[in-house]
């Protein structure tokens, strides 16, 4: 399914919003960076619940490191994830397996980082945030992440185990496998179409 139109500068500062902790969706993984010019890229949510969510009033948020404002937003309302289900969004559908929303022709639309971040909202509230290559506030939950998805390997920066939040981007995220629409796995390459299970371990066994 493909929904045109971008929503620039909803939120342009983060001043006055609040986090939600444990949310049932989270930022599951991202690709930032490909080996040459970045088509490719997309964002992973995963719906940790055991009911369908509605994305009415979702929207995520791309945040500039420089000045922790928004440079992008994607409006996700009209759509929704299952239980234990995936939601990716993507630029070019026919390079990223599983995207369920293609939202703009544009390459390179997710910035490269040292740092920059991602931020689900619900309304004005933090649903999820994760910033990479550095701490970024208030979008860091815990420590931050320094490693970095690059052009010289084919990876993604994956919730590790799959769909697991302890509120600490440092020990949540990692790099492996690219896997758009199914769980993440340890490795690298392009494994979207790997038989994987799409259930995650119960956080309680971890």
């Amino acid at each position: 399914m493909k929904k045109t139109g971008i929503k620039f500068g909803l939120l342009s500062t983060a001043t006055g919003m609040s986090l939600s902790a444990h949310a049932a969706l989270v930022i599951n993984e991202i690709d930032y960076d490909q080996p040459g010019s970045d088509t490719a890229e997309f964002i992973e949510l995963f719906n940790t619940g055991s009911t369908s969510v509605s994305l009415e009033n979702y929207f995520i948020d791309l945040i500039n490191g420089s000045n922790s404002s928004s440079y992008r937003t994607i409006d996700l309302t009209g759509f929704s994830i299952n239980a234990n289900g995936y939601f990716v969004v993507c630029g070019d559908a026919s390079l990223v397996a599983n995207c369920d929303y293609s939202f703009t022709t544009n390459s390179s639309w997710i910035q490269n980082g040292s740092p920059d971040a991602v931020a689900l909202y619900l309304d004005s509230t933090i649903v999820d945030s994760l910033s990479y290559e550095g701490y970024q506030t208030p979008f860091t939950e815990g420590s931050a992440l320094v490693l970095e998805d690059n052009n010289n390997e084919i990876l993604s920066i994956i919730r590790m185990p799959n769909g697991f939040d302890s509120n600490d981007n440092a020990s949540n995220f990692q790099l492996g496998c690219i896997t758009p629409g199914t769980a993440n796995i340890a490795g690298s390459g392009d494994c979207s179409t790997a038989s994987v299970s799409t259930v995650p371990v119960p956080a309680a066994v971890w």
